[in-house]
């Protein structure tokens, strides 16, 4: 009998609580190696003309200058991480005695959760999602470093629907999807985001801002559902473990799928890119189902900020003073520093019948104006977004638009309704 958890569960409060305190015990240890680095920078300065104008008889002072300040800056370093490491241990230990709030809970009749529920604020499952979008920021970030570590702040992949996470085991998937259809829809959200992202925009009070997934399942018979992944970590680790999860899925699933569509935001639609381009023999049924990426306001050909960061980084690094600046802009997650330079020119191969559906925006009225070849979405270029004229792929520009608006905008799915009419009969409303 499987069981019906999913098979990457996010962490719980607690574990959220313990993976913070690690986190910042590291990042006070980070700092306090770049304020010493920084300080002896400075200190050089006098050592080093003092020292040629007296032949070296300023060395002993500069020895215990350095020192000394190594010993104060271990201990700062050490006591700060130590601290917070031991926090962490507590907290570690608390979830895992009768401290716990689930054992408090139980013990207490439910009595806890009731009287939380009580409190003012938010109801717990909007907290919890404030909770996870705030980790999936920091995982964005840091998130090559947290899965180093084992972090339990660390995102793990897996596929959602309606709120709840999704197990790819065959029996599950029939349990979680009893009305299963023929084709998937999958959304890939960008940096930093989770799969709340597509609905940033949505008004209760407007039908049409509802999510991309909500109205085509409404108007086609399809399925969506929606990627959470670590987006710290390099574009293609997460394409081939996004790729293992499709092949799973596609396998299992309660039909026969008969077509699959990747949706990107952003890094998203980086991933979904890389998954198709990584796909060889051994992925037969997979090749078989994809029949359509779409890249909303995916920097195929890099970001600027990006770059920018780049730059500043490599050009704070060519000074003593600023090394340790340049250092501290160089803890940015291997994930931002893949937006760079992006993929590059569009790889399609014979055999593999999927169909590239290119969209970039512009914050202009025009096209053809300035600002969408230096600003463009306000994060992505237009000719970044629509990569090179090489490739199979339909491209289509979009104006007055900036780049989170392509999560959730009346324009935009349409372009994915049409997208589906080539394969799907439109259901009768």
């Amino acid at each position: 009998m499987s069981k019906s958890t999913p098979e990457h569960t996010e962490a719980t409060p607690g574990q959220a609580i313990e993976g913070t305190l690690m986190l910042v015990g590291d990042t006070i240890a980070q700092a306090a190696s770049r304020v010493q680095e920084f300080h002896q920078a400075v200190a050089d300065i006098p050592f080093k003309a003092v020292g040629a104008a007296t032949l070296s008889a300023s060395k002993p002072v500069e020895i215990a200058h350095n020192e000394i300040s190594n010993l104060v800056y271990t201990a700062v370093r050490e006591a700060g991480k130590g601290i917070f490491s031991g926090a962490a241990w507590v907290v570690r230990q608390s979830n895992q005695s009768l401290a716990s709030p689930q054992v408090m809970d139980e013990a207490l009749d439910g009595e806890l959760t009731e009287q939380i529920n009580h409190l003012p604020g938010a109801p717990m499952d909007a907290t919890a999602k404030r909770v996870s979008a705030i980790s999936s920021a920091i995982n964005g970030v840091f998130g090559d470093h947290l899965a180093a570590t084992r972090n339990p702040m660390e995102v793990k992949m897996n596929l959602y629907a309606g709120g709840r996470a999704v197990n790819t085991e065959q029996e599950a998937l029939m349990q979680q999807f009893p009305d299963a259809r023929k084709h998937l829809v999958v959304f890939v959200h960008g940096l930093c985001c989770n799969e709340d992202s597509w609905s940033l925009y949505m008004d209760e009070a407007l039908p049409h801002t509802r999510p991309y997934g909500d109205r085509l399942q409404e108007d086609f018979e399809v399925t969506s559902l929606y990627l959470r992944y670590n987006t710290g970590r390099n574009i293609e680790s997460n394409a081939r473990q996004f790729k293992r999860l499709l092949n799973k899925l596609v396998r299992n699933w309660p039909v026969p799928v008969q077509g699959l569509t990747l949706v990107g935001h952003s890094m998203g639609g980086l991933v979904s890119r890389a998954v198709v381009e990584l796909i060889d023999n051994d992925d037969l049924i997979l090749r078989q189902a994809i029949r359509d990426v779409v890249c909303l306001g995916s920097p195929h050909d890099g970001a600027p900020l990006a770059r920018l960061a780049a730059a500043g980084e490599q050009l704070l690094n060519r000074f003593d003073l600023s090394r340790p600046i340049g250092r501290v802009l160089g803890v940015r997650s291997r994930g931002i520093r893949d937006l760079k330079d992006g993929l590059g020119p569009l790889k399609t191969h014979t055999g593999k019948d999927v169909m590239f559906h290119l969209i970039g925006s512009t914050v202009a009225a025009d096209t053809n104006s300035w600002l969408s070849n230096t600003v463009g979405d306000g994060l992505v270029t237009m000719n970044s977004a629509l990569a090179d004229e090489t490739g199979r792929a339909q491209r289509l520009a979009m104006t007055q638009k900036h780049h989170m608006l392509l999560l959730n905008d009346a324009e935009v799915y349409e372009e994915l309704a049409m997208v589906l009419r080539q394969h799907l009969r439109q259901r009768i409303q």
